[in-house]
């Protein structure tokens, strides 16, 4: 009896004691003992919301944003205007490991995590050839915050206007765009699953005078990831399906909820999980991968086969999540994870 004489809430547990500050202090001013912890905890609480983990840094003069956790670097969004697309250019595992390539020699137009297909015959993956343009227009919010649940998120939201190559330099780029697309990336981290998660969210309207738009390309456009070099050759794929890969050397196209590859960077193990989602068009959609002569992983939604038209105004979305970590998982830990995902978006 006196130990509970001496708590405010002595029959709450813990996940129902009193979360708000002001109502928190005001309990504990009841208790003269406990007023100066109360005070306490007040001030770290307010500074932790002023000063949270998180942190995104947009440095619009090299035209890139940097999401940081405790001071380091977790995800670089570059999108310079001489860019063809804005891009993923790195994505860090909670450990440190960069877990992109950026153009590298053999495909200079491969960059990190970056979303292309054709548009009307025009090919905004590769960049050669009068390539399509996804002209950076603005990024209107960036917000870092620790969410109810504790998690610490940062998020930034991008405009981005698809134009021929004829357009280019174009005044009012609205006006000549076939795609404005709003992208939203949000990134979180878990650390008790060591998990650094990105999700990318994009929704799309037709230009107004774009007319009709086809959107297709070979089997490997859509959300494409260009994978560490030390996963060439010998990295692991898995799927949700279950569905067996081919040799190495094989372009695979696999239909499923969720696509992961593992493999060794510095001798430590890392693993990444691409999930989609039943309600983008064609459903949860088709991974693309391959080992030689380097590691690649794609979501598509399989335009090679059969293209998606579109309208002048006409809106539609895209939804993907891809999450890293600093260990391997096991398939029902990913499938429960992409599940999570899914129910939190609904």
């Amino acid at each position: 009896p006196g130990q509970e004489a001496s708590r405010p809430w002595p029959r709450l547990p813990l996940n129902r004691q009193p979360s708000n500050h002001m109502r928190t202090i005001r309990i504990l001013s009841q208790h003269p003992a406990a007023a100066g912890l109360a005070l306490l905890l007040v001030l770290a609480c307010s500074a932790a919301a002023a000063n949270p983990p998180i942190s995104i840094d947009s440095k619009v003069d090299v035209r890139q944003l940097v999401v940081s956790y405790q001071g380091r670097k977790l995800l670089v969004y570059a999108f310079a205007t001489n860019q063809f697309k804005p891009y993923v250019r790195e994505l860090y595992t909670l450990r440190g490991e960069n877990v992109l390539r950026d153009s590298p020699p053999d495909h200079q137009h491969h960059h990190g995590v970056m979303y292309a297909v054709y548009v009307n015959g025009i090919n905004f993956w590769e960049e050669r050839d009068a390539p399509g343009i996804e002209k950076h227009v603005e990024l209107p919010l960036h917000t870092a915050r620790i969410d109810a649940n504790g998690t610490p998120v940062g998020s930034f939201t991008e405009i981005i206007h698809w134009l021929a190559p004829t357009n280019k330099t174009a005044h009012d780029t609205l006006a000549v765009a076939l795609l404005i697309e709003q992208r939203t990336l949000t990134v979180t981290v878990d650390e008790k699953n060591q998990e650094v998660a990105l999700r990318w969210d994009s929704a799309f309207q037709v230009g107004s005078n774009a007319g009709k738009v086809r959107m297709h390309g070979p089997n490997y456009d859509g959300l494409g990831l260009r994978l560490p070099e030390s996963f060439n050759h010998v990295a692991k794929f898995q799927n949700s399906a279950d569905q067996p890969y081919a040799g190495p050397n094989t372009q695979n196209v696999i239909a499923a909820r969720w696509s992961s590859i593992s493999g060794v960077m510095d001798g430590r193990e890392v693993m990444l999980v691409l999930c989609g989602r039943p309600d983008n068009a064609r459903g949860d959609g088709f991974f693309f991968s391959m080992l030689d002569p380097f590691a690649y992983l794609s979501a598509t939604q399989g335009v090679d086969k059969e293209p998606l038209e579109y309208s002048a105004g006409d809106k539609f979305s895209l939804s993907y999540l891809l999450t890293v970590y600093s260990e391997n998982k096991p398939p029902e830990f990913v499938r429960r994870r992409c599940e999570l995902w899914e129910k939190e978006r609904k």
